[in-house]
């Protein structure tokens, strides 16, 4: 191979590495950004959920109950109000609504969570043939909800509320009880909801697309 030719493709080889440290440069550089756009987007979402949930710091959990496999937490002053087709009921100054996993805690050991829903309220081998978790008190969830309120004659205080990723987030009462609630699926349905009961006040609510406030 002549010297002109050699060089020729010794350029061109040259070039072609230079192309690729510049596709591989701009590339680690997209991938910098596109973590830093998720980073910032993380955390926002996170100091939103927070500053939604604080508000509850220093309020009772007084009541809870379901709808289906809905979850609902009444926390604040009790309140009295009128329900669909005009029916009286009482409130809380806040209601969380929940979706997704969750489960009360006292320390270490459990004390009901949500697949608890799916199991008889009496403990047995086997599971009763005409067992219809969705009718009210036949399940564990209900029946050991019942016993944690004692008939809405027992509260816990909020101390304390940490939030942690993609919407999940402990409450922590006096009594070293707790209510963990952990988004368990990629779907793009509700996973919970904190608003105020015969309000006008927007919800706060967080999906498997994010928030929806």
């Amino acid at each position: 191979m002549s010297g002109p030719i050699r060089v020729s493709a010794l350029a061109a080889v040259m070039c072609c590495w230079r192309n690729i440290a510049i596709a591989l440069t701009t590339s680690s550089e997209r991938y910098r950004l596109f973590a830093s756009t998720v980073a910032v987007s993380c955390s926002a979402m996170r100091e939103q959920v927070q500053k939604a949930l604080d508000i509850l710091i220093g309020k009772p959990l007084w009541s809870s109950g379901r709808a289906a496999d809905l979850e609902w937490f009444a926390f604040g002053e009790r309140r009295t109000v009128k329900g669909f087709r005009g029916v009286v009921k009482e409130v809380g100054e806040y209601a969380l609504h929940v979706q997704c996993a969750w489960r009360i805690r006292h320390g270490d050991q459990m004390v009901v969570g949500s697949r608890d829903l799916y199991v008889p309220a009496e403990e047995s081998e086997d599971e009763p043939e005409d067992f219809n978790w969705d009718a009210q008190g036949a399940n564990r969830r209900d029946k050991r909800i019942a016993e944690l309120f004692q008939n809405e004659t027992r509260q816990f205080l909020v101390k304390q509320v940490q939030v942690g990723e993609a919407g999940s987030f402990t409450i922590s009462f006096d009594g070293e009880y707790a209510l963990d609630v952990f988004p368990d699926d990629s779907l793009r349905d509700e996973h919970w909801r904190i608003f105020q009961p015969s309000s006008d006040v927007p919800h706060f609510v967080v999906s498997g697309s994010g928030l929806n406030t």
